[in-house]
Protein backbone atom coordinates (compact mmCIF):
# COMPACT_ATOMS: atom_id res chain seq x y z
CA UNK A 1 0.00 0.00 0.00
CA UNK A 2 3.22 2.48 1.12
CA UNK A 3 4.66 1.67 -2.59
CA UNK A 4 1.13 2.04 -4.45
CA UNK A 5 1.42 5.67 -2.57
CA UNK A 6 4.58 6.75 -3.18
CA UNK A 7 4.06 5.82 -7.09
CA UNK A 8 0.77 8.25 -7.46
CA UNK A 9 2.48 10.93 -5.48
CA UNK A 10 5.60 10.83 -7.63
CA UNK A 11 2.96 11.03 -10.75
CA UNK A 12 1.52 13.77 -9.73
CA UNK A 13 4.40 15.55 -9.03
CA UNK A 14 6.07 14.69 -12.61
CA UNK A 15 2.39 15.76 -14.12
CA UNK A 16 2.49 19.15 -11.93
CA UNK A 17 5.96 19.28 -13.52
CA UNK A 18 4.87 18.73 -16.58
CA UNK A 19 2.16 21.56 -16.39
CA UNK A 20 3.83 24.32 -14.27
CA UNK A 21 7.55 23.73 -15.73
CA UNK A 22 10.66 22.31 -14.18
CA UNK A 23 11.10 22.42 -10.12
CA UNK A 24 14.33 21.96 -7.65
CA UNK A 25 15.16 18.82 -6.55
CA UNK A 26 15.34 20.26 -3.21
CA UNK A 27 11.32 20.93 -3.85
CA UNK A 28 10.96 17.75 -5.06
CA UNK A 29 12.23 15.39 -2.09
CA UNK A 30 10.34 17.89 0.39
CA UNK A 31 7.19 17.00 -1.38
CA UNK A 32 7.96 13.37 -1.22
CA UNK A 33 9.37 13.17 2.74
CA UNK A 34 5.90 15.44 3.42
CA UNK A 35 4.22 12.35 1.80
CA UNK A 36 5.75 10.05 3.73
CA UNK A 37 4.83 11.51 6.92
CA UNK A 38 1.26 11.79 5.50
CA UNK A 39 1.40 8.01 4.88
CA UNK A 40 3.23 6.85 8.03
CA UNK A 41 0.34 8.55 9.97
CA UNK A 42 -2.34 6.53 7.78
CA UNK A 43 -0.58 3.54 8.69
CA UNK A 44 -0.47 4.18 12.14
CA UNK A 45 -3.61 5.31 12.36
CA UNK A 46 -4.80 2.24 10.62
CA UNK A 47 -2.83 -0.52 12.50
CA UNK A 48 -4.16 1.63 16.08
CA UNK A 49 -7.86 0.81 14.59
CA UNK A 50 -6.64 -2.95 13.77
CA UNK A 51 -5.91 -3.11 17.33
CA UNK A 52 -9.24 -1.51 18.66
CA UNK A 53 -11.16 -3.82 16.16
CA UNK A 54 -9.14 -6.94 17.83
CA UNK A 55 -9.58 -5.47 21.27
CA UNK A 56 -13.55 -5.30 20.49
CA UNK A 57 -13.09 -8.48 19.25
CA UNK A 58 -12.04 -9.72 21.99
CA UNK A 59 -14.14 -8.49 24.15
CA UNK A 60 -17.26 -10.34 22.32
CA UNK A 61 -16.12 -13.14 22.41
CA UNK A 62 -15.17 -13.05 26.23
CA UNK A 63 -19.10 -11.54 26.54
CA UNK A 64 -20.13 -14.63 24.56
CA UNK A 65 -18.12 -17.40 26.88
CA UNK A 66 -19.43 -15.86 29.84
CA UNK A 67 -23.60 -16.42 28.54
CA UNK A 68 -22.14 -19.47 27.48
CA UNK A 69 -20.86 -19.95 31.25
CA UNK A 70 -24.15 -18.42 32.67
CA UNK A 71 -26.06 -20.75 30.74
CA UNK A 72 -24.16 -23.83 32.21
CA UNK A 73 -24.53 -22.88 35.64
CA UNK A 74 -27.96 -22.36 35.33
CA UNK A 75 -28.80 -25.91 34.27
CA UNK A 76 -26.84 -27.09 37.12
CA UNK A 77 -28.67 -24.77 39.30
CA UNK A 78 -31.86 -26.00 38.30
CA UNK A 79 -30.86 -29.81 38.12
CA UNK A 80 -29.51 -29.29 41.64
CA UNK A 81 -32.75 -27.80 42.23
CA UNK A 82 -34.28 -30.45 40.88
CA UNK A 83 -32.41 -33.26 42.77
CA UNK A 84 -32.84 -31.81 46.09
CA UNK A 85 -37.32 -30.90 45.34
CA UNK A 86 -36.87 -34.82 44.44
CA UNK A 87 -35.09 -35.85 47.88
CA UNK A 88 -37.40 -33.69 49.96
CA UNK A 89 -40.37 -35.30 48.98
CA UNK A 90 -38.53 -38.68 49.20
CA UNK A 91 -38.02 -37.48 52.43
CA UNK A 92 -41.62 -36.36 52.97
CA UNK A 93 -42.77 -39.70 51.71
CA UNK A 94 -40.31 -41.58 54.51
CA UNK A 95 -41.81 -39.13 57.18
CA UNK A 96 -45.34 -40.19 56.51
CA UNK A 97 -44.70 -44.15 56.03
CA UNK A 98 -42.54 -43.62 59.50
CA UNK A 99 -45.49 -42.01 61.34
CA UNK A 100 -48.13 -44.50 60.01
CA UNK A 101 -45.71 -47.21 61.42
CA UNK A 102 -45.57 -45.59 64.77
CA UNK A 103 -47.65 -47.56 67.31
CA UNK A 104 -49.86 -45.87 69.99
CA UNK A 105 -48.47 -43.89 72.37
CA UNK A 106 -49.66 -46.55 75.06
CA UNK A 107 -48.11 -49.63 74.00
CA UNK A 108 -44.62 -47.50 72.72
CA UNK A 109 -44.44 -46.78 76.30
CA UNK A 110 -45.01 -49.73 77.78
CA UNK A 111 -42.48 -51.80 75.47
CA UNK A 112 -39.65 -48.48 75.84
CA UNK A 113 -40.25 -49.28 79.65
CA UNK A 114 -39.93 -52.88 79.49
CA UNK A 115 -36.69 -52.32 77.51
CA UNK A 116 -35.44 -50.31 79.96
CA UNK A 117 -36.22 -53.09 82.59
CA UNK A 118 -34.94 -55.91 80.37
CA UNK A 119 -31.57 -53.93 79.65
CA UNK A 120 -29.57 -52.73 76.69
CA UNK A 121 -27.27 -55.41 76.94
CA UNK A 122 -30.08 -57.84 76.05
CA UNK A 123 -32.59 -55.60 74.09
CA UNK A 124 -32.95 -52.52 71.81
CA UNK A 125 -36.34 -51.02 71.48
CA UNK A 126 -36.61 -48.30 68.71
CA UNK A 127 -39.92 -46.36 68.86
CA UNK A 128 -39.69 -44.42 66.03
CA UNK A 129 -40.30 -48.10 63.65
CA UNK A 130 -41.46 -50.41 66.80
CA UNK A 131 -38.83 -52.53 66.15
CA UNK A 132 -37.46 -54.88 69.43
CA UNK A 133 -34.30 -56.40 68.91
CA UNK A 134 -32.71 -59.16 70.96
CA UNK A 135 -29.11 -59.59 71.01
CA UNK A 136 -28.66 -63.56 70.20
CA UNK A 137 -26.00 -63.69 72.66
CA UNK A 138 -27.66 -63.55 75.01
CA UNK A 139 -31.10 -65.41 74.41
CA UNK A 140 -28.94 -68.56 72.73
CA UNK A 141 -25.65 -70.29 73.70
CA UNK A 142 -23.52 -70.04 70.43
CA UNK A 143 -24.88 -72.50 68.12
CA UNK A 144 -27.64 -73.46 69.86
CA UNK A 145 -31.27 -72.46 69.37
CA UNK A 146 -32.52 -73.24 72.81
CA UNK A 147 -33.86 -69.74 74.78
CA UNK A 148 -31.27 -69.33 77.73
CA UNK A 149 -33.29 -69.87 80.69
CA UNK A 150 -32.10 -66.38 82.35
CA UNK A 151 -34.06 -64.44 79.69
CA UNK A 152 -37.18 -66.24 79.39
CA UNK A 153 -38.62 -63.47 82.09
CA UNK A 154 -38.45 -60.73 79.86
CA UNK A 155 -39.81 -62.77 76.79
CA UNK A 156 -42.75 -63.50 79.28
CA UNK A 157 -43.33 -59.84 80.22
CA UNK A 158 -43.06 -59.06 76.31
CA UNK A 159 -46.06 -61.82 75.66
CA UNK A 160 -47.99 -59.99 78.26
CA UNK A 161 -47.32 -56.56 76.36
CA UNK A 162 -48.17 -57.78 73.37
CA UNK A 163 -51.58 -59.52 74.32
CA UNK A 164 -52.72 -56.68 75.87
CA UNK A 165 -55.73 -54.50 74.59
CA UNK A 166 -52.92 -51.65 73.63
CA UNK A 167 -51.45 -54.10 70.97
CA UNK A 168 -54.61 -55.02 69.76
CA UNK A 169 -54.98 -54.31 65.90
CA UNK A 170 -51.14 -55.95 65.54
CA UNK A 171 -49.49 -58.58 64.60
CA UNK A 172 -45.95 -60.14 65.44
CA UNK A 173 -43.13 -60.95 63.05
CA UNK A 174 -40.27 -62.97 64.56
CA UNK A 175 -37.20 -62.74 62.47
CA UNK A 176 -33.89 -64.57 62.89
CA UNK A 177 -30.47 -63.54 62.15
CA UNK A 178 -27.15 -64.67 62.17
CA UNK A 179 -23.49 -63.49 61.27
CA UNK A 180 -21.51 -65.46 58.48
CA UNK A 181 -19.58 -67.68 60.95
CA UNK A 182 -19.69 -70.83 58.81
CA UNK A 183 -21.72 -73.93 61.15
CA UNK A 184 -18.71 -76.38 61.19
CA UNK A 185 -19.20 -78.74 64.28
CA UNK A 186 -20.45 -82.37 63.29
CA UNK A 187 -23.12 -82.20 66.35
CA UNK A 188 -24.57 -78.56 65.34
CA UNK A 189 -24.60 -78.96 61.68
CA UNK A 190 -26.97 -82.56 62.45
CA UNK A 191 -29.37 -79.76 63.77
CA UNK A 192 -29.04 -76.56 62.22
CA UNK A 193 -27.35 -77.56 58.63
CA UNK A 194 -26.37 -74.16 57.91
CA UNK A 195 -27.06 -70.48 59.22
CA UNK A 196 -30.76 -70.41 57.47
CA UNK A 197 -31.73 -73.31 59.30
CA UNK A 198 -30.13 -71.73 62.73
CA UNK A 199 -31.70 -68.26 62.63
CA UNK A 200 -35.35 -70.32 61.58
CA UNK A 201 -34.65 -72.35 64.10
CA UNK A 202 -34.55 -69.49 66.68
CA UNK A 203 -37.24 -67.29 65.67
CA UNK A 204 -39.28 -70.59 66.17
CA UNK A 205 -37.64 -70.87 69.63
CA UNK A 206 -39.25 -67.51 70.23
CA UNK A 207 -42.18 -67.58 69.30
CA UNK A 208 -42.74 -70.75 71.30
CA UNK A 209 -41.73 -68.97 74.42
CA UNK A 210 -44.26 -66.25 73.94
CA UNK A 211 -47.40 -68.32 72.85
CA UNK A 212 -46.68 -70.41 76.19
CA UNK A 213 -46.59 -67.04 77.72
CA UNK A 214 -50.78 -66.34 76.31
CA UNK A 215 -49.54 -65.08 72.81
CA UNK A 216 -52.17 -66.01 70.44
CA UNK A 217 -50.37 -67.91 67.74
CA UNK A 218 -52.64 -66.99 64.90
CA UNK A 219 -51.03 -63.63 65.40
CA UNK A 220 -47.29 -64.57 65.01
CA UNK A 221 -45.41 -65.42 61.77
CA UNK A 222 -41.34 -66.36 62.21
CA UNK A 223 -38.85 -65.91 59.51
CA UNK A 224 -34.83 -66.94 59.35
CA UNK A 225 -32.64 -64.89 57.24
CA UNK A 226 -29.35 -66.66 57.79
CA UNK A 227 -26.34 -64.11 57.42
CA UNK A 228 -27.97 -62.52 54.53
CA UNK A 229 -29.56 -59.23 56.35
CA UNK A 230 -26.15 -57.73 58.39
CA UNK A 231 -26.71 -54.41 60.26
CA UNK A 232 -22.91 -54.13 60.62
CA UNK A 233 -20.10 -55.89 58.26
CA UNK A 234 -18.97 -58.33 58.94
CA UNK A 235 -15.29 -59.13 60.25
CA UNK A 236 -12.85 -60.80 57.31
CA UNK A 237 -12.36 -64.88 56.80
CA UNK A 238 -15.80 -65.16 58.04
CA UNK A 239 -15.22 -63.57 61.64
CA UNK A 240 -18.35 -62.58 61.81
CA UNK A 241 -20.04 -59.33 64.07
CA UNK A 242 -22.22 -60.05 67.50
CA UNK A 243 -24.41 -57.38 66.49
CA UNK A 244 -25.72 -59.35 63.37
CA UNK A 245 -26.35 -62.32 65.78
CA UNK A 246 -30.11 -61.41 67.15
CA UNK A 247 -33.56 -61.80 66.94
CA UNK A 248 -35.97 -58.68 65.76
CA UNK A 249 -39.72 -58.67 66.51
CA UNK A 250 -41.75 -56.84 64.07
CA UNK A 251 -45.04 -55.33 65.24
CA UNK A 252 -46.86 -54.90 62.14
CA UNK A 253 -50.67 -53.53 61.66
CA UNK A 254 -52.75 -56.90 61.27
CA UNK A 255 -53.21 -58.17 57.32
CA UNK A 256 -49.71 -56.65 56.26
CA UNK A 257 -48.60 -60.39 56.92
CA UNK A 258 -50.15 -61.88 54.40
CA UNK A 259 -50.71 -65.90 53.69
CA UNK A 260 -53.01 -66.96 51.23
CA UNK A 261 -55.71 -69.19 52.31
CA UNK A 262 -58.29 -69.59 49.39
CA UNK A 263 -57.42 -69.80 45.79
CA UNK A 264 -57.47 -66.53 43.58
CA UNK A 265 -60.71 -65.85 41.46
CA UNK A 266 -60.38 -67.70 38.24
CA UNK A 267 -58.48 -70.85 39.40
Amino acid sequence: MKYAYLCCVTTVVILMMNLTGCISKAEFDKCVRRNQVQQERIESLEAAQEAKRLEVEKIQQELNLLKQKEGFWQEKVNALQSSLSAKQALLDQLSAQMGQMALPPELSGALAEWARQSGSDLVDYDEKTGIVRFKSDLLFSKGDDTVEVGTIPQLEALAKILSSPAAEGFDILIVGHTDDIPILKPDTKLKHPTNWYLSAHRSIAVEKVLAGAGMNEIRMAVMGMGEFRPIEPNLPDNKGNPRNRRVEIYIVPAGQIRIATEPASGE
